[in-house]
């Protein structure tokens, strides 16, 4: 069995939106909001319960209290103290709006219900974010004890990087799996389509600028300059293939097999360097070093030209059209 390393990301955003919103933090697992969310109308009865218990414990407390103060007031003033008034207008104040001040002090769990109630509604493609995610990593899980999953690994270039015209700073890739048959940034999509939106890449688009990105921060900052990185859409739901340069689309249930028929490219002990660099799953640039590199190597990482050259020779000489390419074949 694979190693996992990090959870869903998805569900990690979910989580944040939903304490944002009014969720008991109490709830770190989107197993434990559901839970809550079948057990919140038994919650908001036991607080009920609670708060009235407290509310006539003060009452009986308060009461106390004013026939210790009649008793004093008797033996000493013969009338009562402003002291004693306001205990009396204390207990009568809680008699009379007991089940409005149970009520108020009910108001967060009401407020918590209200967003568990329309969990389904307003956060639906986050929970099938979720479930795509937890499908993919029970897959990624059958590969063998030689692999490495690590997943909601975010990468980070201060400076930037070019990319298709653009400046390329960051990306965020569901999984990451590392083993003896390469590098893999892995998206996972559990829509009813893949398509382009104005303000969101496409999946394929997303896969293929992590894998990039990871490619440079390898080479660059990691000193790791012979290790290929692909990009993979996997989706979970749907028929329907995407298509993007460099990029292979395929279904959670053929990525095992795919993986594991590929040939080994990597040694063991390249392969723990790449998890060591990893694991920390917030990866960032070490750019200090930049201007030590030769001016030649420093053209061709970014020079969209040489890469494409680079490409089209990579493709000519593996005979694979489907394969995803390195980060110089996608510059």
């Amino acid at each position: 069995m694979a190693t996992l390393i990090g959870g869903s990301g998805a569900g990690d955003d979910l989580i944040r939106k939903l304490h944002e919103s009014g969720v008991s933090r109490s709830c770190t697992t989107i197993r434990q909001v559901m839970e809550r969310r079948e057990a919140i109308d038994r919650a908001i009865e036991y607080e009920r319960m609670r708060q009235n218990d407290l509310l006539e414990r003060e009452i009986r407390s308060l009461r106390h209290k004013a026939m210790r103060r009649h008793i004093v007031d008797s033996l000493l003033f013969f009338r009562k103290s402003r002291k004693t008034e306001e205990i009396e207008s204390r207990v009568n104040h809680l008699r009379a709006n007991r089940e409005a001040i149970v009520e108020n002090s009910l108001m967060y769990l009401y407020r918590e219900k209200d967003v568990l109630d329309r969990l389904t509604r307003e956060y639906r493609s986050e929970l099938k974010g979720y479930y795509g995610e937890l499908l993919v990593m029970d897959s990624l899980k059958q590969l063998g004890d030689d692999y490495y999953v690590i997943s909601d690994v975010k990468i980070t270039r201060a400076y930037g990087h070019r990319f298709d015209g653009r400046m390329l700073k960051s990306a965020r890739v569901d999984h990451i799996v590392v083993g003896r048959k390469g590098v893999y940034c892995i998206e996972t999509k559990n829509w009813n389509s893949i398509k382009r939106t104005d303000d969101k890449p496409s999946p394929g688009e997303q896969a293929r600028r992590a894998s990039h990105l990871l490619y440079k921060y390898l080479k660059f900052t990691c000193g790791l300059s012979g290790v290929k990185v692909m990009g993979i859409v996997l989706y979970t739901n749907i028929a329907l293939k995407g298509r993007e340069d460099f990029v292979r689309f395929m279904r959670n249930d053929e990525i095992v097999p795919y993986l594991e028929a590929r040939p080994d490219n990597i040694d063991e002990q390249t392969v723990r360097e790449i998890v060591e660099h990893l694991k920390s799953r917030d990866i960032v640039f070490d750019d200090s070093h930049r201007g030590s590199l030769p001016d030649e190597e420093m053209e061709a990482d970014n020079d969209p030209a040489e890469s494409g050259r680079a490409a089209e020779a990579a493709r000519s000489l593996s005979g694979e059209s489907d394969v995803i390419a390195h980060g110089e074949e996608i510059t």
